[in-house]
């Protein structure tokens, strides 16, 4: 029978009891496991925080409470009323004597496993993700990416940055044309959008000066690999009056360290236990190569693209060399060609075949795109026309540089990424509450 909550509130998650407590608590959760016969029954009983028992003995509670502990299920809703009792061999060295047990909803038996002991294939899991997170250490992974999302705007905050919200439906496209998502607007065609870019640079036109930005994107990229997503979050940066790209990276790497140094804090006890390793803090500065040294370092074109750059392998590649030289875990790679980046960025002064502009690479990942923006109007429309693109396809964009634009810089950082190099996960789905992909669209 489902009772109702009634006037209860739970007074302790399980973590923040202790042996000595004294009083009473209230504890809310899943009846993960149930186990014991006759006159003593024991549930572990699990909520966001961690697990507690409650030991239910004939003598020490009513009869009609051990009845109902004998008729919970598994993954049964409950609140449990009770007192805390120090008990050395008990999980956390306490259990908990109930004085009365709700039972806040029942559940049918569970679909998949998710335990951890045996393994469970990745699209199930994510059918029922609402039942694949109930595992402690795939929780974990989701309060490690709240705390960096957190910790990410809280750094901007503290540095006089301003949170802006940009439209999700565009009438041009904010990146590479084929990987548009087109949707029906009033019977014109508007894109969702791909990036912010186009709306924070007029935030910089605006006079806002540091803004930053958490939002989706929407990439219809048909690569289907372990660190692509349809629809990701990404984290946008744009700062106003920089001399160089050296103020964006310098800017990136004093908030990546502070942004880990949050996790450690927050959770480095539990990454130690759920993923046997401690969160190393990033010395400063960060390692900085060219694409050219790179090429020079890790072997040319057999680990790159058409334009150059590095692929998956090659980022792989110049992760383990820039680990085995300045042993760090982050390396920013510079001097991309023009022809393999956006019109917007700035050309170098002395080349005017390279950019300013980086990637940022973590363990053999990229998860920064970043540059100097060209903020000079003619030059802006010269270099539109070097890409082939139509200044009437973006006069809304272009118009802004008109009336004066400062000198200004940014990045774009997927949190999912730097979470998924953190604990050394080797898919983005795991990173991801609710992924979409090439295939996937539901739940």
């Amino acid at each position: 029978m489902i009772e109702s909550i009634g006037d209860w509130k739970r007074t302790h998650y399980s973590k923040e009891i202790s042996p000595d407590f004294k009083g009473e608590v209230i504890v809310m959760g899943w009846a993960r496991a149930i186990r014991g016969v006759g006159n003593i029954k024991f549930i572990q009983l699990a909520d966001r925080e961690g697990y507690v028992q409650i030991l239910a003995k004939k003598g020490d509670v009513s009869d009609e409470l051990l009845e109902k502990v004998s008729s919970l299920n598994r993954e049964d809703v409950i609140a449990v009323k009770g007192k805390v009792k120090e008990n050395k061999e008990a999980p956390n060295g306490f259990e908990i004597i109930p004085t009365e047990i709700r039972i806040l909803n029942t559940a049918e038996p569970i679909p998949i496993d998710f335990s951890g002991k045996i393994e469970t294939g990745m699209s199930k899991r994510i059918d029922y993700r609402y039942l694949d997170t109930r595992n402690p250490k795939r929780l974990l992974t989701f309060k490690i990416l709240s705390t960096v999302e957190m910790a990410m705007k809280i750094y901007c905050f503290e540095n006089g940055f301003m949170e802006i919200n940009t439209p999700k439906l565009m009438s041009a496209a904010s990146e590479s044309g084929a990987e548009l998502f087109n949707v029906d607007y009033f019977g014109k065609i508007a894109h969702l959008a791909q990036s912010p870019q186009l709306y924070k640079q007029m935030a910089m036109a605006a006079g806002f000066e540091k803004v930053f930005e958490q939002g989706p994107v929407f990439r219809a990229n048909p690569s289907h690999t372990s660190k692509h997503d349809t629809e990701y979050t990404s984290f946008d940066v744009e700062i106003a009056y920089i001399s160089s790209v050296e103020d964006v990276m310098k800017f990136e790497e004093d908030w990546l360290v502070y942004v880990i140094t949050k996790v450690k804090e927050s959770h480095g006890k539990d990454i130690k236990e759920h993923f046997g390793f401690e969160i190393e803090i990033p010395t400063r500065p960060f390692p900085r190569i060219t694409m050219e040294e790179a090429h020079n370092a890790i072997g040319n074109l057999e680990v790159a693209d058409d334009f150059g750059e590095l692929d998956t392998e090659g980022e792989k590649k110049l992760g383990d060399y820039v680990k085995e030289k300045f042993n760090h875990d982050f390396v920013f790679l510079t001097e991309f060609p023009f022809s393999a980046r956006p019109f917007y960025h700035m050309k170098k002064e002395d080349n005017k075949k390279l950019t300013n502009s980086f990637d940022l690479i973590y363990k053999g990942m990229e998860i920064t795109t970043g540059a100097q923006r060209e903020h000079r109007y003619d030059i802006l429309l010269e270099q539109l026309k070097e890409k082939k693109l139509h200044p009437k396809d973006l006069k809304f964009y272009l118009d802004m540089f008109r009336y004066g634009c400062p000198p200004h810089g940014g990045f774009a950082l997927s949190p999912t990424r730097v979470v998924m190099q953190l604990l050394n996960i080797s898919n983005i789905r795991d990173v991801t509450f609710l992924p979409r992909d090439t295939e996937r669209l539901t739940p």
